[in-house]
């Protein structure tokens, strides 16, 4: 694995995540198919598979999530007060994208987790 604090970390193996992972890889739940220029839910979690720490020396800042290289929207979160989750109501246009959501954690860096989702015309 890089270093926790250099560059967006990835699972070195996505089938056998170690708890580090587990733990700070954002989960996103969204339809696998939507169609194009209709809105859709989606909803990223940090810390669904093993608890984040929510705490004031250790929390997650702010989620963003992307479709492809493109922006889609961020939340900004505080440490006691916020949950390490979002949810956010977009819509893509083009005929195939990947969702990718980034966390970015106080004591360990930017992590990433992503979702293949088609769009149909």
């Amino acid at each position: 694995m890089q270093s926790l604090y250099v560059g967006v970390n990835k699972p070195v193996d996505p089938r056998n995540l170690s708890d580090l992972e587990k733990k700070h890889i954002p989960v996103i739940t969204a339809p696998q198919r939507v169609k194009s220029d209709e809105y859709f839910d989606v909803q990223v979690e940090v810390g669904s598979m093993i608890a984040h720490p929510n705490e004031y020396g250790h929390f997650i800042l702010s989620i963003d999530l992307y479709a492809g290289e493109a922006f889609l929207a961020r939340a900004n979160l505080t440490p006691v007060q916020t949950a390490a989750k979002a949810a956010f109501t977009v819509k893509l246009q083009n005929p195939a994208r990947e969702l990718l959501a980034y966390c970015t954690c106080n004591l360990h860096g930017c992590w990433v987790g992503q979702r293949n989702i088609v769009v149909d015309a």
